[in-house]
C-alpha cells in the first residue's frame, strides 16, 4: 500500500477518462455498411523493473528498450496501451483491429505486438509518425483489450507519444475497420467480458454490512498503540477513532498529539486487518465506501481498501487508494506490489463521475487464476494478467488477508493547515464473492 518516500513506482500505468469511439462510414448502401471506428486508450503505461525510472503515470512518453538495454541486462521495458471497446454494432460482421502509435523518430528497432500470451504481429523498423501493427485475431468484439508492444533489437530506448501527450493528433489509437450487415451475427463481448466456455457466477461468501454497533471482533482487528513508518500517525482502537454505527464503519483521523510505544506522531487514525481471522484465495473483492479527499482540505489524507498475503511474503493487491488534494483527489489508484523496493504495477483511473468525496462509491477488484480486473461504480478501469505482470503466478497463487486503513501523510504529502480534521473514511460494506 505505502511505503517511506523513497518508494517509486518502478511501473505505472496511467488511466484516462475513456476516449470517445468516432465511427466513420465508408461505404453504405441498402443491406451492407463498411465503417471504422477509432478508439483512444482507456490506460497506458510503460512496464519497467528499473527502479530509475521513477513514477511515470503522467508521463507523456511510452518506451521501449530490449532486454539489453543501454549495457543494463535487466533494462527491457514494454508499452502497454488498453482499450475498452464499446462501440461496435451488433450486426459488425468481421473485424480488422490495428494498433497504431506514434514515433517522433525512425529506428532500425524490429517490433512485436502480444495480447493475451501470444504475438499478434511484427514490425521489421520504426517509421517516423504513426507506426501500426495488426491485432486483429485478438479483437472478438466489444470488451476491454490490452496491447504490448515489445522491442526485439537496437539496444536504445524508443519513445512513443502517450495518451497523457499534449497533442491528441498523436497520441495511441486502435482503428477497427468492419462490415455491418443485418444478416450478420452479434459480434462477441471479449474473452475477459465473458469468458468461454461459461464459468460458474459469482457467490456471495462472507460480508460486513455494518449494521451492528460495534466492530466484529471475529473478522476485524484493529491496530493499537502502534504506527508504521510511512504514516504520520499512532494507530489506535480507540472507540472515537474506530467506530460502527448508523449502518456503516468510520475510520476517523484526527489532529492531535499522540504516543504510541517510543513514538511521538501528531495525528490519530485507524488501521484495520482480518490477518489471522478472514483469508481469501480468489475472490470479487468490494468496498462501498465514501472518502473525505476531496478537492479541498484533503491534503495528507489517504484512505485504502488493500489484500496482502497470510505468508507475509512477496505479494499486494490495492483495491483502491484514495489520495486527497487538489493534484490527487479526481482520481483513484490501482496497484500491484511484487516487492517494496519497489518492483509494482499501478494505475490512476478518473471515477465514471464525480470524485470520492461527493458520495459512496463502490471499489471493486476480481481476482482470479491468470488475472486481476478492476472497477469503480462497476466501470472496469484496468487490467492485470501473466502478459502484463512477469511474476503474476510467483505472487498471486495463495491466499491474502484484508485490510483497511486511512493513512495520515507520507511520501504524497503531508496535512497543510488546511486539511479539515477530524476526516473520516465511511464504509457502508465489505463484500467478497467467490466462484
Amino acid at each position: 500500500m505505502r511505503r517511506s518516500g523513497r518508494a517509486v513506482a518502478v511501473v505505472a500505468v496511467v488511466a484516462l477518462a475513456a476516449a470517445p469511439a468516432i465511427a466513420v462510414p465508408l461505404l453504405a448502401s441498402a443491406a451492407l455498411e463498411e465503417a471504422r471506428l477509432v478508439v483512444g486508450p482507456s490506460a497506458d503505461g510503460t512496464v519497467s523493473r528499473v527502479a530509475q525510472d521513477g513514477d511515470t503515470s503522467a508521463a507523456s512518453t511510452l518506451t521501449t528498450c530490449p532486454a539489453l538495454c543501454e549495457g543494463n541486462p535487466q533494462g527491457e521495458r514494454d508499452a502497454a496501451v488498453t482499450f475498452q471497446i464499446n462501440g461496435l454494432p451488433r450486426t459488425a460482421g468481421v473485424v480488422e483491429a490495428r494498433l497504431r502509435l506514434y514515433s517522433w523518430q525512425a529506428f532500425d528497432a524490429a517490433t512485436t505486438v502480444h495480447a493475451g500470451g501470444q504475438e499478434l504481429d511484427r514490425a521489421a523498423g520504426v517509421t517516423a509518425g504513426y507506426n501500426e501493427w495488426d491485432v486483429s485475431r485478438a479483437v472478438a468484439g466489444n470488451g476491454t483489450y490490452t496491447f504490448t508492444v515489445r522491442q526485439a533489437d537496437y539496444g536504445s530506448r524508443i519513445y512513443w507519444a502517450s495518451a497523457e501527450n499534449k497533442s491528441p493528433a498523436i497520441r495511441p489509437e486502435l482503428v477497427l475497420s468492419y462490415k455491418s450487415d443485418s444478416a450478420a451475427p452479434p459480434s462477441s463481448p471479449s474473452p475477459s467480458a465473458m469468458p468461454s466456455p461459461p464459468v460458474p457466477a459469482w457467490r456471495l461468501a462472507w460480508a460486513d454490512e455494518f449494521d451492528g454497533t460495534a466492530l466484529d471482533a471475529g473478522a476485524w482487528v484493529a491496530k493499537d498503540n502502534t504506527s508504521v513508518d510511512y504514516d504520520r500517525a499512532c494507530l489506535t482502537a480507540a472507540p472515537d477513532t474506530v467506530f460502527v454505527g448508523g449502518g456503516m464503519l468510520t475510520l476517523r483521523a484526527q489532529r492531535r498529539p499522540a504516543t504510541c510505544g517510543a513514538e511521538a506522531r501528531g495525528y490519530t487514525s485507524a488501521y484495520l486487518t482480518t490477518e489471522g481471522r478472514k483469508s481469501f484465495q480468489y475472490g470479487r473483492f468490494e468496498v462501498r465506501a465514501k472518502s473525505p479527499t476531496g478537492p479541498e482540505g484533503s491534503t495528507g489524507l489517504w484512505p485504502a481498501f488493500w489484500l496482502r498475503p497470510d505468508d507475509g511474503g512477496h505479494g499486494e493487491i490495492d483495491v483502491v487508494e484514495l489520495p486527497g488534494g487538489a493534484q490527487y483527489h479526481q482520481a483513484a489508484t490501482q496497484s500491484i506490489f511484487y516487492d517494496y523496493t519497489p518492483v509494482k504495477q499501478d494505475n490512476r483511473s478518473p471515477f465514471p463521475v464525480g470524485h470520492a468525496a461527493d458520495g459512496f462509491h463502490t471499489y471493486t477488484t476480481e481476482w482470479e487464476p491468470g488475472v486481476l480486473r478492476w472497477y469503480i461504480d462497476g466501470v472496469p478501469v484496468w487490467q492485470r494478467d501473466r502478459t502484463t505482470t512477469p511474476w503474476f503466478d510467483e505472487v498471486f497463487t495463495k491466499p491474502y488477508h484484508l485490510r483497511l486503513n486511512f493513512q495520515v501523510g507520507g511520501w504524497l504529502g503531508d496535512p497543510d493547515a488546511a486539511t479539515r480534521f477530524p476526516a473520516d473514511f465511511q464504509v457502508d460494506y465489505v463484500r467478497v464473492w467467490q466462484r
